[in-house]
């Protein structure tokens, strides 16, 4: 029998189509992805975050280490990046108040307190830091301040200048901040032939004891503090304050002699 060329038609033309189809889909498939790595604007806002957690970093190294320009320096490139978290932002604002009252720049003090409040309505010093005695006066004024603005009673009267005493206090600490504690007792002791408040003679006698004690003169430290109750009965030292390595035995020795004993 012989076959037509027609009657192979239909098969042809099936074959051709599902190559077609075959082809068409081969085409269409896609090919597996690799995940897209960052931007460079992500890469860059990274970059700018380490450098400003480096600069705060380096900031509270150098507050550490008594060099409190160089440290504003670092804490004011951190600050200005725009990329520190909220608590970031409260560390460098703090210790920019600090820095600015330790170096008599008060308008500037209040200013970052002013700041740290604008940022945390509830921020507080640790209980070291708040019994300061040149940057609490400041802390505490701004702080009343900020409380009476947002409950949108009248403002206080600004404080009085202070008194002579008032200033040779303030001097004397900040030497004592920088750890010349000779120098930093004689003006205390200088401080006390002004005329002070009990709370300020016992500001210069505690100060006075911790300068001695650093310098190992520990029967001088238990003087002070002799001298600090004798000012107030109920002196006393903050926790952290009555636990400090150097000045904290004197303390105890001092506090358990004044105290009755309990029948």
């Amino acid at each position: 029998m012989i076959h037509s060329p027609q009657a192979h038609q239909p098969s042809r033309i099936f074959a051709i189509a599902a190559i077609a189809i075959l082809t068409l889909i081969s085409g269409c498939a896609t090919p597996p992805q690799t995940p897209a790595g960052p931007t460079a604007e992500e890469t860059a806002k990274q970059q700018r975050m380490a450098r400003a957690q480096a600069n705060l970093a380096e900031g509270l190294k150098k507050y550490d280490a008594g060099s409190n320009e160089e440290a504003m320096t670092q804490f004011l490139q951190a600050l200005d990046s725009g990329q520190l978290t909220q608590a970031e932002q409260l560390s460098a604002r703090k210790q920019l108040a600090f820095i600015h009252c330790l170096s008599g720049r008060e308008s500037n003090c209040k200013e970052e307190f002013e700041k740290v409040f604008a940022l945390d309505a509830k921020f507080e010093l640790s209980a070291a830091e708040s019994g300061h005695p040149i940057w609490s006066p400041i802390y505490r004024q701004t702080k009343l301040e900020a409380e009476l603005r947002r409950s949108g009673r009248t403002l206080p009267p600004p404080p009085k200048p202070p008194s002579a005493g008032e200033k040779i206090i303030m001097e004397a600490s900040k030497i004592y901040d920088e750890a010349d504690y000779n120098k930093a007792i004689k003006r205390f002791q200088d401080a006390l032939k002004e005329t002070l408040t009990t709370a300020e003679k016992v500001t210069a006698h505690k100060f006075m004891a911790f300068s001695y004690c650093l310098s190992n003169r520990v029967t001088l430290c238990r003087t002070e503090f002799e001298a600090a109750f004798s000012a107030d009965a109920n002196f006393d030292l903050s926790p952290a304050e009555a636990g400090h390595p150097s000045w904290g035995p004197s303390f105890r020795a001092v506090k358990a002699k004044r105290t009755p004993a309990k029948k």
